[in-house]
């Protein structure tokens, strides 16, 4: 092996030596989304309307409520690994600058297991849901984001990973922690469900937490009665949006009553089958009028839509208009998809005749396996029938002796008549592929249909926001005991996600603010419209080493290091430039 070079080697033993006379410094590092989202914090008064809800015993807690809480949120921002570990919650603090987080001193070593349990059965018992709520409308006077007085909600179910234990003294509002079953068929997953509501930014202002198996339109009577009582909605015109599971007569009436509008999509079985009514009328009429295209913000596919309107009165009196929209990309899917089915079908039917059998009771049981097989492909009508094949063969004899003797050989095989397309089923099932029906009490004149379309949308914010705090979290058994603990500690986990969908607001509204899109992006390329992952990868660039009391800025990437005072100025820090 090459000897080091002498300077490097000298250098090296400098640094022994300093080790050995104790020479050496004690440096933190803090990251820098941690210490901004701190700083959002503290303008919504977090840790004060923590503080004025629970009761604090200052002889069991060497930390404040709110810092508690504070702790919490701030971990999804000092971890950023694909799992959030909520265990040993100290360990993540060591080694940071704690003055630059909190406020009055806290130490790692006080976020004890035992605080943080007290902490969370007493932040449900004060009502974690109705805190967040106020602390969520604080946001827009924080943060001067013009009220928008339409919102949208939604559900998920959510898991958190760990030893559940049952608890039989729960308190009356703890969701019930029951078995479940996820998008990968799982089924043995402990979980709860989450519910949202967000404006069209997708800050949320209602997070529930809920019976894993409660029903979507339970839950939607449940919010709606919630939005009813929000001081901002009680003066305005609010639309509410949400999927099938609202369309309910009592949640129509519900939103009446409280002078709400809506928007929705209508399920097939809503009010003797409204939307099969409409969307026959809608094809028979053929009167579609061109809106023009919409794209999705994940999508590079422009979707063109038709649309067609009716005014119908369903159940109870009550009328709405039905608009039937006819998607040409969704039309495209269904018969590239059509292709591919009939060629898996001619797979089928291939196996199925290039068999031989030598029992016509097999054969009979072959030809009802593959009548059932061809059941699953209604699209198209195919004829099968038996066929017997007598064939002649040569026995097998000693050569040189006698002849052989000529047997006969009955066989069966299946044959299959060319698929036919049933044009009536075809014709159905495009119809169900490229269209869909929208109910809405908005007027016309407020809202035309490419607007109402347009709302319907936007529902995707809620999604967004699920792909978000629904990260994989680890979590210390003790804060799983209770239910009440884990509703106060997904409460916690929303607000982090709060303070993240502020940040995309900030960034995406000073962006829209310079004359050109800055190259903050890889490559130095410009930064137009950044989602919420995008946004906290590049601010995670940057960290604030601290020693001996004075602070230095770090960046992890030397291609970005010059940007650091342009993402200041886009989170509305005051950079003295």
């Amino acid at each position: 092996m090459p000897r080091p070079p002498a300077t490097q080697f000298s250098s090296l033993t400098h640094l022994i030596q300093q080790t050995a006379e104790k020479r050496h410094l004690v440096a933190s590092e803090t990251p820098l989304t941690a210490t901004v989202v701190a700083s959002f914090l503290d303008r919504i008064e977090f840790v004060e309307t923590i503080n004025a809800a629970l009761t604090w015993d200052q002889s069991q807690w060497r930390v404040s409520p709110g810092n508690l809480g504070k702790a919490i949120v701030l971990l999804p921002f000092i971890h950023s690994g694909s799992r959030l570990p909520i265990y040993s919650i100290f360990e993540h603090y060591q080694g940071m600058d704690m003055d630059l987080l909190f406020t009055p001193e806290v130490r790692p070593e006080w976020l004890t297991r035992d605080a943080f349990s007290c902490f969370l059965d007493r932040l449900f018992a004060a009502g974690c849901e109705h805190l967040f709520t106020s602390l969520a409308l604080r946001v827009y006077t924080a943060f001067s984001i013009p009220f928008h007085p339409v919102l949208h909600g939604d559900t998920t179910s959510i898991s958190l990973y760990g030893a559940y234990e049952g608890s039989e003294d729960s308190l009356p509002m703890a969701p019930t922690i029951c078995l479940g079953h996820s998008k990968e068929k799982r089924n043995d997953l402990v979980q709860i469900m989450l519910g949202q509501v967000c404006d069209p930014h997708g800050i949320p202002l209602i997070t529930t937490i809920r019976d894993g198996n409660e029903a979507d339109c339970t839950w939607n009577t449940a919010i709606i009665q919630r939005l009813a009582e929000l001081d901002p909605l009680s003066h305005t015109d609010a639309i509410y949006i949400a999927d099938a599971k609202l369309a309910t007569a009592p949640n129509i009436r519900k939103l009446l009553e409280n002078n709400f509008q809506f928007v929705t999509r209508c399920p097939a079985n809503f009010s003797d089958k409204v939307a099969a009514r409409v969307t026959r009328a809608a094809y028979e009429a053929g009167a579609w009028i061109p809106i023009g295209s919409y794209q999705d913000t994940d999508k590079d596919t422009l979707e063109t839509y038709d649309v067609q309107e009716f005014t119908e009165t369903t159940d109870g009196g009550i009328s709405c208009r039905f608009l039937v929209f006819r998607g040409n990309h969704r039309r495209d899917e269904f018969e590239t998809d059509l292709l591919k089915k009939r060629e898996e079908l001619v797979a089928v039917l291939k196996g199925v005749t290039k068999r031989r059998f030598a029992c016509e009771t097999d054969a009979q049981r072959a030809l009802e396996e593959a009548r059932k097989i061809l059941r699953k492909h209604r699209l198209w009508k195919v004829e099968l029938s038996l066929e017997t094949l007598v064939t002649e063969k040569n026995s097998r004899g000693r050569p040189g002796k006698n002849p052989r003797p000529t047997i006969q050989v009955t066989e069966w095989v299946i044959r299959a008549g060319e698929p036919q397309l049933q044009q009536k089923v075809y014709l159905t099932e495009l119809r169900k592929a490229e269209s869909f029906v929208l109910m809405t009490n908005v007027s016309q004149e407020n809202a035309p249909a490419r607007e109402v379309l347009r709302l319907y949308k936007e529902q995707k914010r809620v999604e967004d926001n699920f792909s978000v705090i629904k990260r994989p979290t680890m979590v210390d058994t003790l804060y799983l005991k209770k239910p009440e603990r884990i509703t106060a500690l997904v409460t916690l986990l929303a607000v982090s996600l709060l303070i993240q969908v502020v940040i995309r607001v900030l960034v995406r509204r000073n962006l829209d603010a310079l004359p050109e899109p800055p190259g903050l992006d890889h490559g130095c390329k410009p930064l137009i419209r950044p989602g919420l992952k995008k946004i906290l990868r590049f601010i995670e660039y940057y960290s604030i080493v601290t020693i001996a009391g004075e602070r230095w800025f770090r960046c992890i990437s030397p291609d970005h290091e010059k940007n650091l005072g342009i993402w200041l100025k886009l989170l509305e820090f005051d950079v003295g430039v």
